[in-house]
């Protein structure tokens, strides 16, 4: 930091930087990060002025007018403007914090690569209001949790801080955002306006490709249920979908929230992420008649040994009962799947293409997609591949890595191509599956057999593409 800095919490103003360098006419996922902190920061009596370049990327020239400025640093063209305009802003002496998934993923790197001052990482609430203080200031920086930064020329990295009571935390900041121009883009998930949320952190499993903290803390039914209600009647939010590791983690906390809001007529859309094996009829049952509308699984394979050695704590079997019970309850299929992963054979990866065709059978209206698996800091198998030889990702890596157009380092068996071709039989699957919902069909009734025939020269044609096109679900 710049020992120069005169930081007046009464007068000077914070800057949040939100940018996630996205693309509104394909997807839309509002800063719930950036609009936390801030609520977090201004709970404890901080000036905070957010400014949001994805929606107005003039702002960007307002950056350098604030003394404090703060970046969330993620994967892709977002986190190439955040390291140039760090290298721009400590020209000029301004003091930088950075936080967001890569300074969780791989936090020995941040201060190494860049010129920041601080990093919090972990639950940050906490950390950042004392980090604050420090700079006005009071307070040690070796007694923060969570907080990495530099002490005679040496790089030094506080243990994280857990927040075990996620009901007592700020409720984020979103008055300072253009709430609408995020829920309008957001809406065609659940059909009505929309906004993502988090009600949990962390995870109670051990995937060996996840780098997610794996102590799992939920708020309470009773909050998450007060959260929606506000939003409901401040913001006319009536869609919600969950983006927590694992929603369902807690079947009791989760019949609990549906309960209440069966209680209160609390009429709502939601949708969330969950594990195949926290699939049971009786508990989606229940979430259906609460709004529930969709269910995210990430299947990930369709080999019994690929799965037991990703420690996954499923199988085959668990994913099609899982299936089944969406299909029975007529909830949307939603899953996605890897190629290229370790010790991965191509008996393997048709196994999974294998069931992702049964998949498409019990639901043409299932949403599937495949990537290529890419290795991520800080996990069990992005060390094996540095063992085996792969590079060590810098964080400028970070700024073009893209899980779907290539492998950065192939841990299989297979050979990209091989997975290529796999991949284009998979779009070749839901091109047909498309074609048997109807819903782009000119004319009502069954598919001829010409149709049928014309369909199925066209898919060929889009699947023998070069380019491949990985499906995404959203």
């Amino acid at each position: 930091m710049n020992i120069n800095i005169r930081f007046d919490k009464e007068k000077d103003e914070i800057c949040l930087v939100s940018y996630l360098g996205l693309d509104f006419n394909s997807i839309a996922i509002f800063p719930l990060g950036i609009a936390s902190l801030s609520g977090t920061l201004k709970e404890a009596g901080y000036k905070v002025k957010i400014l949001d370049l994805d929606i107005n990327s003039k702002l960007e020239n307002e950056i350098s007018n604030y003394k404090i400025v703060m970046f969330s640093l993620v994967a892709g063209k977002a986190l190439s403007f955040a390291l140039n305009k760090i290298e721009e802003l400590k020209a000029i002496d301004k003091t930088i914090v950075v936080g967001g998934p890569l300074v969780s993923a791989m936090p020995q790197r941040i201060l190494k690569e860049t010129k920041a001052d601080y990093f919090v990482y972990g639950d940050v609430e906490r950390s950042i209001v004392k980090l604050m203080q420090h700079v006005e200031g009071k307070g040690k920086l070796e007694d923060i949790k969570g907080v990495g930064y530099r002490k005679n020329g040496e790089i030094k990295i506080n243990p994280p801080d857990i927040i075990e009571d996620l009901d007592n935390l700020a409720f984020p900041d979103l008055e300072s955002f253009d709430v609408e121009a995020y829920t309008k883009h957001i809406e065609f998930r659940l059909g009505v306006k929309s906004i993502n949320w988090y009600t949990s952190r962390g995870c109670a499993f051990d995937c060996q490709f996840c780098f997610h903290e794996k102590n799992f803390r939920g708020q309470s039914a009773g909050k998450i249920l007060k959260d929606l209600k506000y939003m409901k009647e401040k913001y006319n939010i009536s869609g919600f979908w969950f983006l927590d590791d694992n929603f369902m983690n807690n079947h009791k906390r989760v019949l609990e929230f549906c309960r209440l809001v069966k209680k209160e007529g609390l009429d709502i859309k939601w949708g969330c992420e969950a594990r195949v094996t926290s699939v049971k009829e009786d508990i989606v049952r229940e979430m259906k008649e609460a709004g529930c509308v969709a269910i995210r699984n990430g299947i990930e394979s369709g080999s019994d040994r690929i799965l037991k050695v990703m420690h996954k704590a499923a199988t085959v079997k668990d994913i099609k009962e899982a299936v089944r019970i969406l299909t029975k309850l007529d909830m949307p299929i939603k899953g996605g799947f890897m190629f290229g992963v370790p010790t991965e054979t191509i008996e393997d990866a048709k196994e999974t293409v294998k069931l992702i065709k049964w998949i498409y059978k019990m639901d043409p209206k299932a949403n599937l997609w495949t990537y290529f698996y890419t290795p991520r800091p800080d996990t069990p198998w992005y060390y094996e591949a540095v063992k085996l030889g792969m590079k060590e990702f810098t964080l400028n890596d970070w700024t073009n890595l893209d899980k779907y157009n290539g492998l950065i380092y192939n841990l299989s068996n297979i050979t990209e191509k091989q997975i290529k071709k796999l991949m284009r039989r998979v779009s070749f699957y839901k091109f047909l599956a498309v074609s048997r919902r109807k819903k782009y069909m000119n004319v009502p009734g069954v598919v001829t057999g010409y149709t049928f025939r014309r369909l199925n020269s066209l898919a060929k044609y889009i699947v023998g593409n070069n380019q491949v096109q990985a499906l995404e679900g959203h």
